[in-house]
């Protein structure tokens, strides 16, 4: 299977080549046919010259440059239409650049697409995953966030706001990306949402989630109210039978 992973990037320049080498590395042991998709919000520090250079030494690389920051929803969804759009493969996946995702895990998200899985979450929240080096209040946080979702949406999976997760591109190309108006986290429980609306069988693989190395986590007060008022409106939409 050919497949492209999508790393949003805003001011990684520490973490950004590392991760492409760890993902070649992973790449060439374990055998896949893999690009890599950075998309890039016009980082002041220079991420996406960056991976320009990179990208002049090695075809795999893709760079969809943005000229400002527009949040992680609609980098995603940049990334996937680019490639669905540009690169001939059979599975998108999406992760984190500041190493809080694991490039070792990516086999094992293969796997569970091979065992008849449409959609794969990387998963905090069941047996063998967990997180390391996190403060009580973004455990609070992420149990809230994850919590609710279930109980409000009935979602049957246990981490729907994690970012490190793949899909068949047939699932993306069904899925109108377009009609997305969240972002930020919240993106990533509407597209657990939307995928379990459409039948889609949903897997996870359990990861280990270590806390970024270099550079500011992007979490804030702002986008946990993202995320309650995506939920409002998707609980709406449920009510009303509102076709996607």
């Amino acid at each position: 299977m050919k497949i492209a992973v999508i790393i949003p990037t805003y001011n990684e320049r520490e973490n950004i080549p590392i991760l492409i080498n760890e993902l070649k590395d992973v790449f060439k042991k374990n055998k896949i046919n893999g690009n890599i998709i950075v998309v890039d919000d016009n980082s002041p520090d220079g991420t996406g010259k960056i991976v320009e250079d990179i990208q002049k030494k090695d075809s795999k690389i893709n760079l969809v440059s943005r000229e400002k920051r527009l949040g992680l929803g609609t980098a995603y969804i940049a990334g996937m239409k680019y490639a669905i759009n540009n690169l001939n493969v059979d599975l998108i996946m999406t992760m984190d650049s500041d190493f809080s995702h694991n490039p070792n895990y990516i086999p094992s998200f293969i796997e569970k697409i091979n065992q008849g899985f449409d959609m794969v979450l990387g998963s905090r929240y069941i047996s063998g995953g967990g997180t390391y080096r996190w403060p009580l209040y973004r455990k609070v946080i992420s149990w809230g966030g994850n919590t609710l979702p279930r109980l409000v949406l009935g979602l049957k999976t246990h981490d729907n706001t994690t970012g490190f997760r793949c899909y068949k591109k047939e699932v993306l190309k069904k899925i109108n990306l377009d009609a997305i108006k969240s972002n930020g986290y919240s993106f990533l429980v509407e597209m657990v949402f939307l995928c379990q609306r459409n039948n889609f069988k949903i897997g996870e693989t359990p990861i280990l989630f270590v806390d970024r190395k270099y550079g500011e986590t992007k979490i804030s007060k702002k986008e946990i109210l993202k995320t309650l008022n995506t939920l409002i409106k998707l609980k709406w939409n449920q009510i009303t039978k509102k076709e996607f």
